[in-house]
């Protein structure tokens, strides 16, 4: 006689889940009390197992909607190639390329000059970082003078941001103000960006910026000392260029921040209120790829099987992000952008290994993913994030990049009033944020 196979293994119920359903009343209080007797003893129960568990219980567990995904992404070494048939399929003809002076003084404009030969119908390379809204101007300016339909976005996230920039004043013959997000005012509700009548196509060519397949911005008002933060679906780029030939230029240091906004976004991602199987998914392979990918980027800067993972860790943990969301470290990261013209990879870097002390404990055993992801053990993930930060060619410091430490009650207020802090793992007061920015000062 064949020997009878095990029968698959039933859904558990983890405490984690166990104490959301306790909360939110899906069980009946029979059911309940049955539970977490065997939870206080160590017993995981499946659902069967439960006499007075419901039939569905999975509700309880996950909602949430899946929305913003990437659209066209071609990868690989020598992608930058596939350009001119990306613009075909995209029924466009004339581009113009912005970028910063960076990229246009080296061998990355000269190489997307070659590629897009006749199709080139000009050059915008004054992109300055934190994407100025003058600048942004100038760019859409330039861009109606030339006749162009499409804009090859080169560089990192101010070069793309300041794409998505063009597209919406385009579309609105130069309006910002209505699509602004104003989380303190008015919540998340702005207007709707029309279509913008061009072609917006990015080739990124740092480690993390990740701009090039979300549908978010940040725009900087120099002369208020603020980001202007926008999101809409339209702002996506319509196809995305991760040519890893492309990022051998970024220097250590860029490379270093870029990354840590990547590892950020992954890290935030996991701890997330709104934290999903599939968000948990690409964060998670997203940070482990970058733990060792990173550093070789630093130390090899030609490795292009490095730069490569960390194109594709930053896409994936841009992808899980935006579906997901993430929280406390990038809320303070666009305050100090906005004040100090800080790069956000900076300032990730500093503050990320503090916040994860105070917030994984809030997400239970959940914890055991980041844990993993960053190659840690027993309970040390915080610590070893931090170690590989210290190796990094960055400032330590919130005092190393400029900033008093008298600001820290008023960024203290205006990170409580950014959209992004309604998706930490559990509510954090003010008081909180004064003692994160203390401790990293």
């Amino acid at each position: 006689m064949a020997a009878r196979k095990p029968a698959p293994p039933l859904p558990m119920i983890r405490t984690s889940v166990l104490s959301r359903l306790m909360s939110s009343k899906a069980w009946p209080p029979l059911a309940i009390e049955e539970a977490s007797v065997a939870a206080a003893n160590g017993v995981v129960l499946d659902v069967h197992q439960v006499t007075n568990a419901p039939t569905i219980v999975q509700l309880a567990m996950y909602s949430g909607l899946i929305r913003d995904w990437p659209k066209r992404v071609c990868f690989g070494p020598g992608s930058i190639a596939q350009l001119p048939r990306l613009m075909d399929e995209l029924r466009v003809q004339r581009a113009m390329v912005a970028c910063g002076k960076t990229v246009a003084g080296g061998e990355m404009l000269a190489k997307i000059r070659a590629v897009l030969g006749a199709r080139l119908a000009g050059v915008f390379d004054a992109i300055a970082a934190h994407t100025p809204f003058e600048c942004v101007q100038h760019a859409t300016a330039r861009f109606k003078s030339l006749g162009a339909d499409t804009v090859v976005s080169v560089g990192g996230g101010s070069a793309i941001d300041c794409g998505k920039g063009i597209a919406l004043l385009f579309a609105t013959r130069g309006e910002f103000e209505p699509y602004v997000i104003d989380y303190g005012s008015k919540g998340m509700q702005r207007a709707s960006m029309p279509a913008p009548g061009l072609v917006h196509i990015a080739v990124p060519t740092t480690a993390g910026s990740a701009s090039d397949v979300l549908p978010t911005a940040a725009i900087r008002d120099a002369k208020a000392g603020r980001k202007l933060l926008f999101w809409d679906e339209r702002m996506v780029p319509d196809a995305t260029v991760l040519d890893p030939e492309m990022a051998v230029y970024a220097s250590p240091e860029l490379t270093a921040a870029t990354g840590m906004t990547a590892m950020a976004r992954a890290i935030e991602c996991l701890y997330s209120a709104q934290r999903h199987p599939i968000s948990t998914a690409l964060a998670l392979h997203g940070a482990r790829l970058l733990r060792k990918a990173l550093p070789r980027s630093i130390a090899a800067p030609a490795d292009l099987e490095a730069r490569a993972d960390c194109q594709m860790a930053a896409t994936m943990s841009g992808t899980a992000s935006i579906n997901a969301m993430v929280s406390v470290v990038h809320a303070i990261g666009h305050v100090v952008g906005g004040r100090y013209g800080l790069q956000h990879g900076i300032s990730h870097s500093i503050l990320l290994a503090p916040a994860m002390r105070r917030l994984l404990p809030a997400i239970g055993e959940d914890r055991i993913y980041v844990q993993e992801a960053l190659g840690a053990r027993d309970g040390r993930a915080a610590d070893v994030l931090q170690e590989m930060v210290e190796k990094l060619p960055l400032p330590r410091r919130l005092r190393d990049v400029g900033m008093a430490q008298a600001d820290i009650p008023g960024i203290a207020t205006a990170t409580m009033a950014d959209y992004m802090m309604a998706h930490a793992p559990r509510p954090v007061a003010h008081a909180e944020i004064e003692e994160l920015l203390h401790d990293a000062f």
